[in-house]
């Protein structure tokens, strides 16, 4: 139950009206800043303008009304806290053109790569994706090894590893595929509570294990796969619709078939 505070209009003197709302345009504007949290604590806001080498580029006001940009090292950067492009967010839904989403993701991710942000780890992995649904292996390799290289011994390798999987299973080599998934899909089963960001990082996995089971001839198990990320990890749209499409086609190829 939310609880708020009542006031009657014509109590409120006008003088009074006039300063609450110059406190809630700068309180509104604060909340809407990027935040970058160091590994000392220290918290720096602003608006995050792009990755320049090992440097994240920081817009914000000064007190003199005034506007600086200033380097943050990425290796001073220990989360941040960024709200999503519309652009990303917009090529998110399930069965948009393949080439709105490479023409959305390609310049955000070539200003954004290496930001320590859920969003664009998720945008290289999803134009990795495209590329691959497109047949240009070469390109979702790429993807999938700047994840890798960027990230290193983060859980965002967990993309990068589903997409190469992936790659592999599209290339016929099943049983690559099934090792390089299963690490992930161990891991996630005995994930009871995974948080938002961590379901998105096991939806990919999970979309690529149905598949690999589909193939071994395995529907009731494929089916449960994709499933999975319809129910537990459904945080990424696109994922999703995937892996709901996969299940209808699934069960239109099987009679009968459905959970247990």
């Amino acid at each position: 139950m939310a609880i708020g505070l009542l006031i009657r209009r014509r109590a409120v003197a006008p003088g009074l009206l006039f300063a609450l709302a110059a406190l809630t345009v700068p309180f509104l504007a604060l909340m809407a800043d990027d935040q970058l949290v160091k590994n000392d604590g220290t918290i720096v806001s602003g608006t995050i303008l792009g990755v320049d080498g090992a440097q994240v580029m920081i817009e914000n006001h000064t007190a003199s009304g005034g506007i600086a940009k200033f380097p943050v090292s990425l290796a001073d950067i220990k989360t941040v806290n960024m709200t999503t492009p519309a652009e990303a967010t917009k090529v998110q839904a399930a069965g948009t053109p393949p080439g709105d989403v490479i023409a959305a993701l390609d310049p955000l991710i070539k200003k954004f790569a290496g930001l320590p942000a859920g969003w664009v780890v998720a945008a290289m992995a999803q134009l990795g994706d495209t590329y691959e649904q497109v047949g240009q292996l070469d390109k979702a390799g790429v993807a999938y090894d700047e994840i890798t290289r960027l990230y290193p011994g983060s859980a965002f390798e967990k993309l990068a590893q589903a997409g190469k999987a992936d790659l592999s299973f599209s290339q016929g080599k099943t049983d690559e595929a099934l090792a390089a998934l299963q690490p992930i899909i161990d891991q996630a089963n005995k994930d009871i509570a995974p948080s938002p960001s961590d379901g998105a990082l096991y939806a990919k996995a999970f979309l690529v294990y149905g598949k690999v089971l589909e193939a071994q001839k395995k529907p009731q198990q494929a089916l449960e796969a994709y499933l999975t990320v319809k129910t537990m990890f459904y945080q990424n749209p696109a994922l999703a619709g995937q892996a709901d499409e996969l299940a209808k086609s699934l069960k239109d190829k099987n009679a009968g078939l459905g959970v247990e």
